[in-house]
C-alpha cells in the first residue's frame, strides 16, 4: 500500500496548488452570475 502512495508522491512532486488571478476572476464572475440567477428565479 505504501509503495503505491510513494509512486503517487513521486509522480505529482512537481505539481503546485495555487490559483492565478484570471482563475480567481472567473470564479468570482461565475459566483456573481449564479447568485443573480438564483435570486431572480
Amino acid at each position: 500500500m505504501s509503495s503505491t502512495f510513494d509512486q503517487i508522491k513521486q509522480r505529482e512532486h512537481g505539481l503546485r496548488r495555487e490559483l492565478t488571478s484570471p482563475q480567481l476572476t472567473m470564479i468570482a464572475l461565475g459566483g456573481a452570475i449564479g447568485t443573480g440567477l438564483f435570486l431572480g428565479s
